[in-house]
């Protein structure tokens, strides 16, 4: 299958497909076809066995499924952030687009500082890792309002009450059930009703869950909003790079329970977080001009 895919490409190159259509245009054209044609098919065969199995040409073709598999994971990601953003209150949204200003101040300040030290680095942007961290931050700072809003709507149509009277009911029933002389149809509506059981219990549990997780949502939104104006903060009073850099490092390494508690939540919220989850480009990468 691996080698299978070098070949492919090695057949769609440009370059070959050119030569190809050249060949054959030729050949056709010659008075003797069939010889032009074999030469062709031949080269051909040459072509892809020698560049298919080349390394150089092998890691060419990966570097490229990779870059293409990482903007179409950021694409999707990006309209994910729009459709979450939309889906919030306007007060959830205000809030969130303040605190990416903040963001954007604090890449600002870095820039301005770097110019007025003379500090240059290598691609003339804010350091594309520092961004990757400020992005981070403020994805899981939107996971957390949407999270939030998630759980509002799930109360909203749940209530703890309901959900323990039908256990009581279903409770009562397979009791009652119990009692009957055993045949098949009393098995068949025992498993039913059993089943049934497990799910309200289930239920039971997912609420309290959420329940649980609610007030710790809130507390995290409001620590990683915090530890955000604390960086722009930060970037005001002492504008050195190195020291925001870690900083960033610092926050982004911290936030892997919140993430973890986010992906329990996944029944209410619908996602789920993974180490290898694509985070939308939230941060602006334009250079901040001089």
């Amino acid at each position: 299958m691996s080698l299978t895919k070098y070949i492919k490409a090695a057949f769609a190159n440009r370059w070959n497909l050119l030569g190809l259509a050249a060949g054959v245009g030729f050949s056709m054209m010659s008075q003797q076809p069939e010889v032009g044609l074999s030469l062709v098919a031949a080269g051909e065969m040459a072509w892809l066995g020698f560049v298919g199995t080349h390394p150089r040409f092998r890691q060419y073709v990966d570097i490229t499924e990779q870059q293409k598999l990482k903007e179409n994971n950021a694409k999707t990601a990006e309209v994910r952030m729009r459709r979450m953003l939309t889906s919030l209150p306007r007060g959830a949204q205000q809030r969130f687009r303040k605190l990416m200003g903040r963001c954007e101040e604090l890449r600002a300040i870095t820039k301005q500082y770097q110019t007025a030290n003379g500090v240059l680095e290598p691609d003339g942007t804010f350091a594309e890792v520092r961004l990757d961290g400020l992005d981070r931050l403020l994805w899981l700072f939107l996971k957390l309002l949407y999270t939030e809003n998630s759980l509002n709507r799930f109360f909203e149509t749940t209530t703890i009450d309901e959900i323990e009277r039908e256990t009581r009911q279903v409770q009562s029933r397979l009791e009652r059930e119990a009692e009957r002389p055993q045949n098949e149809q009393r098995a068949r509506i025992m498993a039913t009703l059993q089943d049934n059981l497990n799910t309200c219990k289930q239920r039971q549990k997912n609420f309290e869950q959420a329940r649980d997780s609610y007030e710790l949502v809130k507390a995290e939104q409001k620590r990683l909003e915090n530890k955000i104006r604390s960086l722009a903060e930060m970037g005001i009073s002492r504008g050195d790079p190195a020291m925001l850099s870690n900083e960033v490092d610092s926050v982004a390494d911290s936030i892997h329970e919140t993430e973890q508690t986010l992906s329990e939540l996944e029944f209410v919220t619908g996602f789920s977080t993974s180490q290898d989850e694509a985070v939308p480009e939230i941060v602006t990468r334009r250079v901040v001009a001089k």
